[in-house]
């Protein structure tokens, strides 16, 4: 799912008005996940779409790489970063931010 900031973001990144696309893995554990027979419904696609930030945001990691793999005929995009390994989660969320944007600290440097 990418959100409408998501969307903005990767189209100023493409013509070179913003700064990356993609600089930071969020982690949170601030929602339910859903069972994975679970059918999502277009009101549920309409509402995680215009979702701004985590529910609850635990930390944030660099990615330190980019690319992509082909999975059964299907290229997804792969994202590596370093979990620390002292802190143990339950994981419900995780977001993807750009460098100009760290709504944590208060930052956005895209807009």
């Amino acid at each position: 799912m990418i959100t409408e900031d998501g969307k903005k973001i990767l189209s100023k990144y493409l013509v070179g008005q913003a700064p990356a696309y993609a600089s930071y893995i969020a982690l949170g554990c601030g929602v339910k996940p859903k069972n994975s027979d679970y059918v999502f419904t277009q009101s549920d696609k309409n509402q995680y779409a215009a979702k701004k930030q985590l529910d609850f945001e635990m930390f944030r990691i660099p990615i330190i790489s980019r690319g992509y793999v082909n999975e059964d005929n299907v290229t997804k995009i792969v994202f590596t970063g370093e979990l620390p390994t002292e802190e143990r989660y339950e994981i419900s969320e995780v977001g993807i931010y750009s460098a100009g944007e760290n709504t944590t600290a208060g930052y956005r440097d895209w807009e």
